[in-house]
């Protein structure tokens, strides 16, 4: 990443001068873990870095982020004041995140598998795109045409966007998390990225582990971010 941008976006909070920091967490499969990650890295902004922040739904055939914010509210759990939760799940979301930047210090965007499209235009305007997957062959399978995509995207993309798979839903009491980091960072031909299909992801160092605390999170606020406040440290640090 260019620059730091944890400090970049406390700095604009102080001047309350606002260029929203953009991460879409987004994969073209469905059943990933997006929801999830997407809900805890907004309460990051919101909560520990204290940022307006912004959480787009644009999953154009769940809606699962949304429907997470209804059943917060309609339960009595305390919404952060600085934290807003639309559903936009159109192909112009590239234009609304352009228009919505100034408003925000941060927007985090869960794009979900049921729209190339949509994908494509939000990684557009991203500065960080996050691509969860769980250790199986199933969606590993799904990462090459993700990224064949983001690739496309992020030639439109003025924002110098990186990207990182996370893994998610990691259970160290079985070899599948080390053997899909292994094949992650080590792909067969055919199974990776580049030219020739055969470099490296970017695996993030940190793992999200299958945790009660995050399978029970949907419909609460939660206020233990955990391996998720760990994850943006490290993909925002200098």
């Amino acid at each position: 990443m260019n620059e730091n941008t944890r400090h970049k976006t406390l700095a604009a909070a102080t001047e309350h001068v606002w260029d929203a920091f953009v991460i879409v967490v987004g994969m073209l499969k469905g059943g990933t873990g997006k929801t999830t990650s997407a809900w805890f890295i907004a309460l990051y902004y919101a909560v520990v870095l204290g940022l307006p922040t912004l959480l787009l739904d644009a999953d154009a055939t769940s809606q699962s982020a949304y429907d997470w914010f209804k059943v917060a509210q309609a339960a009595g759990f305390e919404i952060p004041e600085n934290l807003v939760v639309e559903r936009y799940p159109f192909d112009d979301i590239a234009e609304y995140i352009r228009v919505k930047r100034a408003e925000f210090g941060a927007i985090v965007v869960d794009a979900g598998g049921g729209s190339a499209r949509i994908f494509h235009e939000a990684v557009t305007e991203a500065n960080l795109l996050l691509v969860p997957v769980a250790p199986t062959k199933i969606e590993r399978r799904k990462l090459v045409a993700t990224f064949d995509e983001a690739e496309r995207a992020a030639a439109r993309n003025d924002h110098g966007v990186t990207a990182h798979v996370v893994m998610v839903k990691a259970d160290d009491r079985t070899s599948l998390p080390s053997r899909a980091k292994d094949q992650l960072l080590d792909p067969d031909q055919g199974e990776g990225i580049g030219p020739d299909r055969d470099e490296a992801f970017p695996l993030a160092d940190t793992t999200i582990h299958s945790w009660v605390h995050y399978m029970e999170a949907f419909g609460e606020i939660p206020t233990e971010l955990s391996e998720y406040a760990e994850l943006m440290k490290e993909l925002t640090a200098a």
